[in-house]
C-alpha cells in the first residue's frame, strides 16, 4: 500500500523536510549578532589602536620639527647684535604695545615668563643670509642713512620702509654694533652713536650691514582645538606663521654666565650662556578612555594637570647661546 505524504498547515511537507521553525531563526540571528559584535569590536579596537600610534607619531614629529626650528635661533641669538650696548625701547613681541618688559633692553634675548602658561621669548640677530660689507659712497650717521636695499646679491629688496624696517650696522673691528629702524625718507627712527662707512680702496676695511631678524616664539591657543606653535620675525613683517600644531606648552630657562637659573632674565640678557626650552605637545584627538593627570615640573614653574583625554609627550632641551657674551 502506498504511504501518502503528509502537508502542514501551509501545505509544504512536514517532517523530515520541513524549514526551520520561527524560534529557530530567532536564534541564529541572535547567535550572529553576537559574533559580529565581537568582530566588529575586535575591528574598533585595532582601528583605535592604529589612530592612536599614527598619533603619537606626528606627535613626536611635531615635537622634533618645533624643537629643531627653535633650537636653531636660540643657537644665532646675539649674532653681531652682541656687540650693540644699547638699551632700546620697542615693542619688541610685535602686539602692538610697549609694556614695562619691552623698554630699555638690549637687542640680544627677550622673555615673557608667563608661569605656568606657556612663555614667549624674543631672539634678536642679524641675518646671515642678508647681509654685506658697506661699499664707498654708502654711510651712515646720526638719523641718515645712504644705504643701498640689496644686502645678498639677489633681487628683491632687503630693507625697505614697509616691511623690512629693520637692521644692524657693525664696525669693521666689531667695537659696536647697532640695531636701527628704518623710516621714510631715508632716515632712521633713532640716532646712532657711531659713524658706518665702506672703504672704496680696500672692502675688508668696510663697516658691515645687514637685515636684523626679530624672531618671536610663542603658543597660539585662539582655537582650544587645535593650540600651535607660531613664530614671527619682524625684521621682515612675515606675520605670525604656524611652525606645528597640536603644542599645548612652551616654556624656557636661562643659565647665566656665573651657572645660575632663572625663568626671565630680566636685566641679564647679556650674561644669558644657554637656554632650556620646554616644549609639551598632544595628540590632534581625543582618546576614549583615558584620562591625564600628570602635572610638569619645570624650573619653579607647575604646569597642571590637565585632566583631559588628550595624550601628551614632552621634549627637552639645553640650546648653548653661543654668541652672547662674545
Amino acid at each position: 500500500m502506498e504511504k501518502r505524504k503528509t502537508l502542514n498547515d501551509w501545505g509544504l511537507p512536514a517532517g523530515p523536510m520541513a524549514g526551520f521553525t520561527l524560534i529557530e531563526l530567532l536564534i541564529a540571528m541572535a547567535l550572529g549578532l553576537i559574533v559580529l559584535a565581537g568582530l566588529f569590536r575586535t575591528f574598533k579596537v585595532q582601528q583605535d589602536s592604529y589612530l592612536l600610534q599614527d598619533q603619537v607619531s606626528t606627535m613626536q614629529q611635531n615635537l622634533r620639527g618645533a624643537m629643531y626650528v627653535i633650537t636653531r635661533d636660540l643657537q644665532m641669538a646675539g649674532y653681531y647684535t652682541n656687540f650693540d650696548g644699547n638699551n632700546i625701547t620697542m615693542d619688541w613681541n610685535g602686539d602692538g604695545t610697549v609694556d614695562a618688559s619691552e623698554q630699555n633692553r638690549r637687542p640680544l634675548i627677550l622673555a615673557r615668563d608667563n608661569k605656568n602658561d606657556p612663555d614667549e621669548i624674543v631672539i634678536v640677530k642679524a641675518s646671515r643670509e642678508e647681509g654685506r660689507p658697506l661699499t664707498g659712497g654708502e654711510s651712515a650717521a646720526g638719523t641718515s642713512i645712504n644705504v643701498g636695499q640689496d644686502l645678498d646679491g639677489q633681487s628683491g629688496d632687503d630693507l625697505d620702509t614697509t616691511g623690512k624696517m629693520y637692521g644692524v650696522l657693525v664696525k669693521n673691528d666689531l667695537s659696536r654694533a647697532e640695531l636701527f629702524h628704518l623710516r621714510g625718507g631715508g632716515t632712521l627712527e633713532l640716532p646712532l652713536n657711531e659713524s658706518y662707512s665702506g672703504d672704496a680702496s680696500d672692502p675688508s676695511l668696510s663697516d658691515r650691514v645687514h637685515r636684523a631678524d626679530i624672531v618671536i616664539y610663542r603658543v597660539d591657543k585662539s582655537n582650544p582645538a587645535r593650540p600651535c606653535l607660531v613664530r614671527r620675525n619682524l625684521g621682515n613683517d612675515n606675520g605670525f606663521q604656524t611652525v606645528a600644531e597640536n603644542i599645548d606648552n612652551l616654556q624656557f630657562r636661562y643659565q647665566l654666565v656665573d651657572g645660575t637659573w632663572t625663568n626671565d632674565p630680566d636685566g641679564d640678557q647679556a650674561r644669558v650662556r644657554a637656554v632650556e626650552v620646554l616644549l609639551v605637545a598632544r595628540t590632534a584627538s581625543l582618546q576614549r578612555g583615558y584620562r591625564d593627570t600628570s602635572s610638569i615640573t619645570f624650573g619653579d614653574a607647575t604646569i597642571p594637570a590637565p585632566n583631559d583625554s588628550y595624550r601628551r609627550k614632552t621634549l627637552n632641551s639645553m640650546v648653548k647661546t653661543r654668541n652672547v657674551g662674545l
